[in-house]
Order: structure tokens, then sequence, then C-alpha cells
């Protein structure tokens, strides 16, 4: 959160001046949630000084909290429940907010107390003042071993973070915009430098928006710079009165990167609008602790899944090293049989004999290696029994290496699958299939998991209106496949690549565009994602059988055709999808 985006929250919470403090809870170690009462409606004001998330917002978020509350949640409880909200108050529109609430004192007299919110990265806190601007307590406190510079701890007199030389954008004139685009150096960064609350990546973002694609002040002309001075002033008056247009932003996997309250330039595939800057903070963490939730706890199967891809990747190249060695397997069959047609040449103690090839054309002779230690028929003998060795082992490695062949196919679909799971419980079905295939242990001190809720494929509409279905792991693929399609029904997916299976619900004649569409699909919810003209087979349904015994996903299909399709992520986001 920088100063431009806590200004969009300031101009929400300046409605709840007047408001009256009902309950604080304390679900964090850093942070605390106000319940405010005012107008005959309950608000939530979320305080966080975590590193990762320090913010300030209205919430709609639950949030479960500790039995018992820590001593800085029951100092503000008894210092601020039943009190009024008199500010909010942004300090120089940079990440400083100070939130000024009248209650009572010991004594009965009504008093301004102070919370003081610092958003500073892992430097973030929320301070706790009296009247008199002496510290309470803080959420984290600062002794003398953490900082020579500043301290924060209870019966000090509050100091702010120094002062940087910077201007208020909020009181900015056109002149200082103007001024601030001099220089030798990156536009975002001289921006950054010079306006208070104004991240380089988000003043970035504003130089894309009102810019003309250049991003060196040493690029820019004079009109240029009269142009995206008066832009940024203009940018900055709306926001002075109110305006904001909060979004969050996606990249192409659909994870959230970021929130802002203006409208980055960018594909709009990307940006998600809200009414509420409030609201589109609640969604941005919502989604990013999901994300970040699935991605923790899908580590350990990505771990796996590719310690096994390099277990049998090795056992796949020792094999065909087997398939390969053709001529030398023959060779030993001929050493045996030359020794044994010239028995009475060869003496035991001769380390080699040369011997005529009578197999050859030429009769070219050949140079034979012996084991000193045995005779003439001796050495005959090993050189058959390595000859019959390596042809059993060549022959069962023929079986192994197609089995080694499927196995990897399979372990590398799941890795496909695993970049497909959004939610914890498609990650649960994931990690079943793996336990149940002997891939990942089952914790036998662990009672037996409760059963896990069936998860839903992705669900388009093709542009002719016709319905496509897209799973996302094993189980996804065979419940649509072989239960939910009918015979009638078109099926597609990548050839002889890991992928989805995609169904498309058959509504009489299906036009190309369908399934050229749904053929997209399937290459983007691939392994050939980035690949060039991807071949997808598509067949119906009834065409496409499960063999006995094949692990979950695999299917065989006949009577199919291809289509050559080259993934696109704006196209695929540009498809109708339903939630």
């Amino acid at each position: 959160m920088d100063g431009l985006l806590l200004a969009s929250v300031v101009s929400e919470l300046d409605t709840l001046c007047g408001g009256k403090i009902d309950k604080v809870y304390q679900p964090e170690k850093d942070e605390i949630i106000l319940a405010v009462r005012i107008g005959g409606e309950n608000k939530k004001i979320l305080i966080s000084a975590s590193c990762d998330n320090c913010r300030v917002q209205l919430t709609e978020m639950k949030k479960s909290n500790p039995p018992e509350p820590p001593m800085f949640c029951m100092l503000l409880r008894k210092k601020l429940t039943g009190g009024k909200i008199i500010s909010f108050e942004q300090v120089n529109r940079d990440r400083i907010l100070k939130i000024v609430i009248e209650a009572q004192n010991e004594l009965g007299d009504f008093v301004p107390y102070t919370l003081v919110v610092e958003i500073m990265g892992r430097h973030s806190n929320i301070i706790f003042l009296n009247e008199n601007n002496i510290i309470l307590d803080a959420a984290k406190r600062v002794g003398i071993s953490m900082s020579s510079v500043r301290l924060v701890m209870p019966g000090l007199e509050y100091q702010a973070p120094p002062v940087q030389n910077k201007i208020d954008p909020y009181n900015a004139e056109l002149v200082d915009f103007y001024s601030a685009l001099s220089g030798d150096m990156q536009i975002k960064k001289k921006l950054s430098m010079t306006f208070y609350g104004l991240a380089p990546n988000v003043a970035g973002l504003l130089v894309e928006k009102f810019g003309n694609g250049k991003t060196e002040l040493s690029e820019i002309n004079e009109d240029e710079r009269h142009m995206l001075a008066r832009l940024l002033y203009s940018f900055y008056q709306e926001c002075k009165k109110g305006k904001f247009n909060p979004t969050v932003v996606t990249n192409e996997w659909g994870e959230v990167v970021g929130v802002y309250a203006f409208i980055p330039v960018m594909n709009e595939q990307f940006i998600k609008r809200f009414d509420s800057i409030s609201q589109a903070i609640d969604e941005f963490y919502c989604i990013r602790d999901e994300q970040e939730s699935i991605k923790r706890k899908s580590y350990s199967i990505q771990k796996v899944l590719q310690n096994n891809i390099e277990r049998v990747t090795k056992k796949l190249s020792l094999y065909n090293e087997m398939l390969l060695d053709d001529d030398k397997i023959e060779q030993y069959r001929l050493y045996g049989e030359l020794i044994t047609a010239n028995l009475y040449m060869i003496k035991k103690g001769m380390e080699s004999v040369v011997l005529p090839n009578y197999y050859s054309e030429n009769m070219e002779n050949i140079t034979v290696p012996l084991d000193k230690k045995y005779s003439a028929s001796e050495n005959a003998q090993r050189y058959f029994k390595k000859y019959r060795k390596m042809k059993s082992a060549k022959e069962l490695a023929v079986g192994q290496r197609d089995d080694a062949i499927a196995e990897l196919n399979y372990l590398e679909g799941q890795l496909d699958n695993l970049s497909k799971c959004t939610t914890v419980n498609e990650l649960s079905e994931l990690r079943e299939e793996l336990i149940n295939d002997d891939y990942i242990k089952h914790d036998k001190g662990k009672s037996k998991a409760a059963k896990i809720p069936q998860t839903k494929p992705m669900h388009y509409v093709s542009s002719s209106g016709d319905d496509i279905y897209v799973g996302k792991n094993n189980k996804q693929n065979d419940n649509l496949t072989l239960k939910f399609a009918s015979g009638d029904d078109m099926w597609l997916h990548t050839k002889d690549i890991p992928g989805s299976h995609v169904i498309i619900k058959a509504n009489g004649k299906l036009s190309e565009n369908t399934i050229f569409e749904a053929a997209m699909l399937a290459a983007y919810y691939s392994k050939a994602r980035n690949g060039v003209n991807v071949a997808v087979d598509y067949t119906p349904r009834k065409f496409v059988k499960k063999p006995s015994g094949a692990k979950a996903g695999m299917v065989i299909y006949t009577t199919n055709k291809t289509v050559f399709v080259t993934p696109d992520i704006g196209f695929v986001k540009k498809l109708t999808q339903i939630e």
C-alpha cells in the first residue's frame, strides 16, 4: 500500500467520522480490527502492520480471534471502547495515517487518543498515543537493541519518522509536476523521489497511463513534458475530490498481482473494477491468501512429481541404451561361435586370438579377447551366456521402456494438472490420487481425512452458444469424459501431449468456430501451452474408451480428426467463462 492507495482508502474512512468504537479485536499479533457503529450500521476497519500485508481498509473479511486477547488488544479495548472517531489524517499523503478517537480517560474526562498507523513494509507499526503524544503501547515495540535512531516504547514521546524533502501531491501546483520532469533518470524514479506516497512501480503505471511510451526523462521533449505535467496534475486534483477508480489486476494465469486506485493501461481481461477501494483490497488479499496457501501446499506435491520424473527419465535412458546395444549383443554371439569353430587353435592362458570371420563375405580377421584363466570351451560358453543375458535384458527392456514412457507421460500430466489447481479441494483431489498410486505415502498417524467435495471442471460458452467443459485434473477428466459426456458430444485432447479433456455438449451440428475455440482451450490447458501449431485431436465421445486397469485420465480413441492451433492467452480470456 503506497500513499495513493492509502489516500483512496481514507476517502472512504472519512464517512466513519462520528462513529462509535463498539469492539476491538486483534486476530494477529500485528493486526487489529475496530468495529464501528454508525448510522445504524456496523463497519469494520482492518489495520495491519504485517511485513507483507501492511494496510488500512474497511473490510468484510471474517477473521478468527485468539482465545486470549493480547495485551495490546486489552489496552485498546479499555481505552477506546465507546469512543467516537474524530478524524482520519493522512500525513503529507504519505504512508502514515493518524486516527483520532475521543474517549473517556480514568478521570472521566473526554480526551483525544491517537492510533498512528505507519505502513512501511517490515518497519510497519500501530502505535497508540494519549492526548499528550506519549506512547501508551505499540503492536511492535522497538527498543534500544533494535534501533538507535527511533525508539517506540511505552512512556516515551512519539517521534514521527524522519521527514523527507518531498511534496504533497494534493497540494502541488502544475509547476511542481513540470519541474519534477527534468533531469537524466527514469521518469518513474524522479516522480517517486519528488512526491510523497508515490511508489516507483505505481509512478511507472501512471507514466504508462499518461505518457507516450517513453520511460526516460532524457527521451521526452518540451511539449511532452508539459503534457505529462498537466495530466498528472489533473489526476491528483481528481483524487483530491475523492474520485478514484479501484481495480484489481491479474496476470495471464489468473493470479492477482496488484490493487490500484486507478485503471492501469493494460489488456482489459486482466483488470477487474470495483465500486469501493476497500472491496478491491478485500478481494486482492482474499485471493492472494488462497493462492499463497495453494502454492505452499502444492510445493511438496511438485517436489514429489519432479523427483519421480527424474527417476523415470533415468530409467528410460538406461532402457534406450540397452536397445541401442544390438551390435554388442551380436558380437558376443559371434565371439562364442568363432571360438567354438576354432577350439583346436586356442590354448588356456591366451589373452586373445585372431580368427577368420566365417560369417562375413570378406572373411576378415577378428581379434577375440579371451580370459586366460579359462579354456577355449569355457571362454565360448561365457560369451554365449553374456549373449543370452543381454538378449533377454533387451527383450525385457522393450516392455519396461513402454511402461516407463507411460509413467513419464502420467507424471508430466500430473505436473501440468498441478499448475491448473486454483482451489484447495482440487489440490486435495490430485494429492489423493498420488497417494492411491503410491507416489505419496499416507500418514498412518493421522485419522482418515474427510471426504473431499467433488470439484467442477471449467465451463465456457463458445461464440456460437455451445457449452464447452475443460477438466482440471485426472479425476475431473474421467468424470467429464466417462460420466458427464454423452455419446454424441465432441471430445478433444492434445495429440500425444499431457493436457485436459475437453467436451463440447452436442446441440445439433457443431460449427467449425466452436471446434476451433474448444481446440484452443485444449491446447492452452495442456503442457503445450507455450507451443506453436499444437495438434489437437477431436472425435465423438462414443469413440473414446478407457482401457482396463488404466490410470485416471488415461483413455484411447479412434476415428479422430486433427486441428492445429497456437495457444493464445488473449483469445482464451475473451471466451465467456461461467463461474
